[in-house]
């Protein structure tokens, strides 16, 4: 059962229905429904539900919900669920996304991040975040993010940040930093800084 502009390639499987500007290639499973300018490629599996502009490439498992504009690829895990801003609202998900996330307005997910955790308000992930995280509020997080991590109010990571940490307002952390640390309001810190440490107003730690 097809309708309005669709493009079927390469065992399409039975029981699908497609409808508005649906374009499907390559080994599609039985039991879809796509609805409103969604563009699918390459071994979708069954049980999918998406609407309003989902972009959906390689590899995408079973029981996965999407909803208005989210875009997604490679390999997302079973038993995700996205609303409405989320993914949505320009969240771009690359590379091994792992089950029961939830992420909310404007999340940017690369490259490996693991199951439970949640983000809100414009936060940039990338690269190996382990569960169980909570971050909000213009958090950019690279590289290597340990467990147990509370971020909040402009906070950017990179590598190899150790679990138990807490920052806030303005914390710019790289490369190496150690657990228990606490840091507040314009604190910058790079490479090799120590545990136990306490900072506060306009620290500037470097190596």
């Amino acid at each position: 059962m097809f309708s309005s502009n669709e493009f079927l390639q390469h065992g399409v499987s039975p029981a699908r229905s497609f409808s508005s500007t649906d374009i499907l290639q390559h080994t599609y499973s039985p039991a879809w429904s796509f609805s409103s300018t969604k563009f699918l490629q390459h071994e979708v599996s069954p049980a999918r539900s998406f609407s309003n502009t989902e972009f959906v490439q390689h590899g995408v498992s079973p029981t996965q919900s999407f909803s208005n504009t989210e875009f997604l690829q490679h390999g997302v895990s079973p038993a995700r669920s996205f609303s409405s801003t989320e993914f949505s609202s320009t969240e771009l998900l690359d590379h091994g996304v792992s089950p029961a996330r939830s992420f909310s307005s404007t999340e940017f997910l690369q490259h490996g991040v693991s199951p439970s955790q949640i983000f809100s308000s414009t936060e940039f992930l990338q690269h190996e975040v382990s569960p169980p995280r909570s971050f909000s509020s213009t958090e950019s997080l690279l590289h290597g993010i340990s467990p147990a991590r509370s971020f909040s109010s402009t906070e950017f990571l990179q590598h190899g940040v150790s679990p138990t940490r807490s920052f806030s307002s303005t914390e710019f952390l790289q490369r190496g930093v150690s657990p228990t640390w606490s840091f507040s309001s314009t604190e910058i810190l790079q490479r090799g800084v120590s545990p136990a440490r306490s900072f506060s107003s306009t620290e500037f730690l470097l190596h």
